[in-house]
């Protein structure tokens, strides 16, 4: 019958599922072009290096540049060569199926016995000690979708995590005790019921400290879901994998071998004999245990029965107050009392400014520290519930780039948002206002630049959901003690529930000079949108200009002057005459990097990781760009479809809608 138990149990435990997952972070390259044949030169060999190196990973790189293939990938530490060779084959494969990347020119393939990556950008670069920032990448955990309730909570998540920080350990001691080739890798099991497998893996060419830094992140973010006994869990990064199952999901013996932790302590109610006969003792414990076990069975049904009711009869309460169930130190609920005391009533004299989105108050909570409070303009769009999970997706956004959202109150009516409050204020201050306080150095003109790059990036392509920002011009650049940029206003549309597709808007509204030709004429929606407007900022940084966005035709804005100045080779007379060669190269990179964001062909755009590549590598090559869009000669037209006007509200510098799009998918 014991048997019979146990193999009804196994039956009913999830496999170890293979995992399979993908992200896309390229353009699309034509069938039979350069880079076609650059990505197949890779794909012939990396399968074969890979399969024959000791760590299982290898690199390759073909073609010239801008059309160079780069890639990389790391077989799982315990697969044999076939095995490998045979999942990085697969992987180049699916990259190019319908369903995963077909035609892309970066992508990423996560299988279950290895990970591929590969790009027109050499990515590896991330590795090097100056540009390594753990904090900033976004992992990506994937539990069962069937649990197995054999165990309390507490003791599984003991046990799991248990074993998950001695593969951690043993994986990095592992590498550093190698005599031959660094091999970061690590499997283990726990003797618990069920068995706990688990796995754990970093790149060879990572450092110990980059490694323990990725596995910490992962065990970090990990273990507060063991708790809810997901049976098999793989949480990973490009870097670094972290995996555990309660069936065995790698091949041969663990190497580590841990037994379960002790049970949590359950106190037992203990009888007192009563002096007597000995038959008299075992009676009344008899019937005194019989008397309690009925008490407590009575009692727990009754707990039972009350629960149940009390679920149901406060069910629409609960439903009427979805934020009481919000926890946890990134999203706050602020009282509306507090916020009033802190911005005195939201008084004019507090007033940071207004936008498409709401007012900006400065406020002071009672404890001294200042923040920054937006009371949104519009309804809560599809109503609590909504409001209450596209807050907490925003308060999960965190980049030192990005304005950190601290909390936010809903009362009746009224939506306010919570910022850290960044006293500098706007980009556009620095950029285009005269006072000697603002004035920047090329070296934090430069560093804004990057800055806004890296949050876009982790906007569009690191964070656990797609945002495109829509909006991005100088005033919703904030500038921080450290000269720092901090993109504001980022998510908004999707917390505010506005009408659009993922990919068409029904009606383009936002802040011309900044719009990308085919969102502003056709409503399409893309991340090459917020390519274009960063283009644009990069020039305005640059010059120190405001790009025009006059209705007459016959100014020249922005756009056109440094396009005018570039085909006569004077592009240089539009920079600062006092900066030094080496700050003068970099001045006149940017603006050839800008003028490649603003080009009218949404596909001629770079991505916002090429971009990146091309501001951080001085002798990186750069195609020359093509005529801009919304370039207006000064004889006559337009060289790219305009602006129609009829489309617009117009106000000083104020976006009127919300025009921030998200979308939400696993990374």
């Amino acid at each position: 019958m014991l048997l019979a138990v146990i193999a009804v149990v196994l039956l009913l435990l999830p496999p170890a599922m293979p995992f399979e997952d993908f992200l896309c972070d390229g353009s699309t390259y034509a069938p039979n072009s350069t880079f076609q044949a650059s990505l197949a030169l890779v794909a012939a060999v990396l399968p074969g290096n890979a399969s024959s190196m000791p760590s299982g990973f290898a690199t390759a790189e073909a073609g010239a540049s801008p059309n160079r293939a780069y890639a990389m990938a790391l077989c799982r530490g315990d697969v044999n060569a076939s095995t490998c060779a045979a999942c990085v084959a697969a992987a180049f494969r699916a990259a190019g199926a319908q369903e995963s990347c077909p035609n892309n020119t970066g992508a990423t393939m996560y299988e279950d016995a290895c990970v591929l990556r590969f790009s027109t950008v050499q990515f590896l670069d991330f590795l090097r000690a100056d540009q390594w920032q753990p904090g900033e990448l976004t992992f990506q955990i994937t539990p069962a979708s069937r649990n197995v309730k054999s165990a309390q909570g507490a003791w599984f998540s003991a046990a799991a995590t248990s074993i998950l920080t001695a593969v951690v350990d043993h994986a990095l001691a592992a590498a550093g005790n190698s005599t031959t080739a660094k091999k970061y890798f690590a499997t283990g099991e726990v003797d618990f019921q069920p068995r706990i497998y688990a796995l754990a893996q970093c790149l060879p060419e990572m450092t110990p400290s980059q490694c323990r830094s990725c596995l910490g992140t992962l065990l970090v973010q990990t273990t507060p879901m063991l708790s809810t006994k997901p049976r098999w869990i793989m949480s990973f990064v490009v870097w670094c994998n972290l995996r555990y199952s309660v069936r065995p999901f790698y091949e041969g013996r663990s190497m580590l071998q841990l037994p379960a932790p002790p049970p949590p302590a359950v106190v037992s109610p203990s009888v007192t004999p009563e002096p007597g006969p000995t038959g008299k003792k075992k009676s009344a414990a008899g019937i005194s245990a019989s008397i309690g076990c009925s008490v407590l069975l009575l009692f727990l049904l009754s707990v039972f029965a009350f629960v149940r009711f009390k679920r149901r009869t406060t069910k629409q309460s609960e439903d009427d107050h979805p934020f009481k169930k919000i926890v946890g130190a990134q999203c706050m609920i602020f009282e509306l009392a507090a916020l009033q005391e802190a911005t005195e009533n939201f008084s004019e004299k507090n007033k940071l400014g207004e936008g498409g989105f709401g007012i900006v108050y400065k406020g002071m909570l009672a404890d001294g520290q200042e923040i920054a409070v937006k009371k949104l303009l519009g309804g809560t769009g599809s109503g609590l519930h909504q409001l209450h999970n596209e807050v907490r997706l925003l308060a999960e956004l965190q980049h030192k780039n990005l304005v950190r959202l601290q909390g936010f109150c809903s009362h009746r009516d009224d939506t306010l948002l919570v910022y850290e409050y960044i006293k500098n204020g706007t980009l556009d201050n620095f950029l285009f206002e005269t006072s000697d306080e603002n004035t920047l150095s090329w070296e934090q003109q430069y560093n804004i630049i990057l800055g806004i790059a890296k949050g876009i990036l982790y906007l569009h392509e690191d964070s656990s959901m797609r945002i495109i920002h829509r909006d991005l011009k100088p005033n919703n650049i904030l500038v921080d003690d450290g000269m720092d940029p901090k993109i504001a206003d980022f998510g908004l549309a999707r917390l505010l529930g506005e009408g659009h597709t993922h990919t068409k808007t029904a009606r383009a509204v936002g802040t011309l000079g900044y719009m990308a030709p085919e969102y502003a004429i056709h409503g399409r929606v893309s991340p090459k949108i917020d390519i274009f407007s960063f283009g644009v900022l990069v020039l305005e940084i640059v010059t120190r200009r405001r790009n025009s966005s006059s209705d007459d035709r016959d100014e020249v804005n922005l756009i056109s002057d440094v396009w005018n100045c570039w085909t006569k080779g004077t592009v240089s007379q539009m920079i600062d005459p006092s900066l030094d060669e080496h700050a003068r190269s970099q001045a006149l990179r940017c603006m050839h990097i800008g003028l490649m964001c603003i080009q009218s062909d949404p596909d001629d755009r770079p991505y916002i990781s090429s971009v990146i590549f091309m501001l951080t590598r001085d002798n990186t090559e750069i195609q020359a760009p093509a005529q801009p869009a919304f370039f207006f000669g000064r004889e006559a037209a337009l060289a790219s479809p305009a602006y129609d006007r009829s489309d617009f509200i117009l106000g000083q510098d104020v976006s009127v809608n919300a025009v921030t799009i998200t979308e939400p998918y696993p990374r």
